[in-house]
């Protein structure tokens, strides 16, 4: 790993530790999603995959986990 994407990850994670917890577990599926993203890009950049929708869908399951929390009350 090059030193420019440990300190994007660096950043990342110190900037994810700043987000408020809206429900319980919140921050640990926004980590997922970082590396879920980050998994997506790099299978991007050797097979040239669809990312935009692989990124939008997973954007949308870590959206639905905090809806889902918000309505049964977490």
């Amino acid at each position: 790993m090059a030193y420019n994407d440990k300190k994007i990850l660096k950043v990342l994670r110190a900037e994810l530790g700043k987000v408020a917890e809206r429900c319980e577990g919140y921050r640990h599926e926004l980590h997922h999603l970082v590396g879920d993203v980050l998994l997506r890009e790099q299978e991007h950049a050797i097979s040239r995959t669809t990312i935009v929708k692989n990124i939008a869908d997973q954007v949308n399951r870590v959206g639905m986990f905090l809806y889902k929390s918000h309505r049964d009350g977490s």
